[in-house]
This record gives C-alpha cells, sequence and structure tokens, in this order.
C-alpha cells in the first residue's frame, strides 16, 4: 500500500528558518538559510536499482524562497529543525561561525592545479 500524502506542517506564504548540520568526513558543518515556503513534498529515497520500492519509500521536503529569488528545496530529516520567523530583519545572523571560519560575505577564489610542464 502506497502511503498518501499529509497535511502540511507549513502553510504557504509562512517565513521559516531551516538549520542542519551537514556531516562531511570527521567534519560536522553548520547549515541555516530562512526564505517563505513555497510547499511542502515528498521525494523518493534511493534509485533506479530500487525499483518499485521508490514508490513508498520517500522523504519529506520543504520548497523555499529565499530572500533573492532563488528557490531552494530541502530534504527534511530527524535532525533539521525548521522553525518559524516573525521578524525577519531581527532574526538574520543569530547563529554566529565558528572561530577560525572563512567570512561566508568574502568573495570565493577558485584554486586549481597548475597545467604540467609538458616542454621536452
Amino acid at each position: 500500500m502506497i502511503p498518501t500524502a499529509g497535511k502540511p506542517r507549513y502553510s504557504a506564504g509562512t517565513r521559516v528558518r531551516v538549520t542542519q548540520h551537514v556531516r562531511i568526513g570527521h567534519r560536522r558543518w553548520l547549515t541555516q538559510f530562512e526564505g517563505v515556503v513555497e510547499g511542502e513534498g515528498r521525494r523518493p529515497v534511493g534509485g533506479i536499482e530500487m525499483g518499485g520500492k521508490a514508490s513508498y519509500v520517500q522523504q519529506p521536503t520543504l520548497r523555499l524562497r529565499r530572500d533573492d529569488g532563488e528557490i531552494t528545496e530541502v530534504a527534511l530529516d530527524a535532525s533539521t529543525q525548521v522553525e518559524e520567523v516573525t521578524d525577519p530583519a531581527a532574526a538574520a545572523h543569530e547563529v554566529a561561525a565558528p572561530a577560525g571560519a572563512p567570512d561566508p560575505a568574502a568573495p570565493v577564489r577558485a584554486v586549481t592545479n597548475p597545467a604540467p610542464d609538458t616542454r621536452a
């Protein structure tokens, strides 16, 4: 039996802040962003190798429109924190970056490997 979608937890037009901890190797990064809810959905978990299981193994998602117009769809898991924000100006940048963290507003400089010297 394929489960039906439940009632939406966040109504469209609600401003929310999403906080997630992403594990990369032995590091744990904090990601946080705000936006206005456009809708909720579900996405299949797994790939083509799962066959018909993709119909009932699904993960909830939240579609947000950020202040700059970017649309973001985030997969929600058990450790994701979603909270409603009432005043966007007062709530901006409440989470402080850890000591020694790079400035997120600084321009990103691309680092590439130099081309090998092919002269004989």
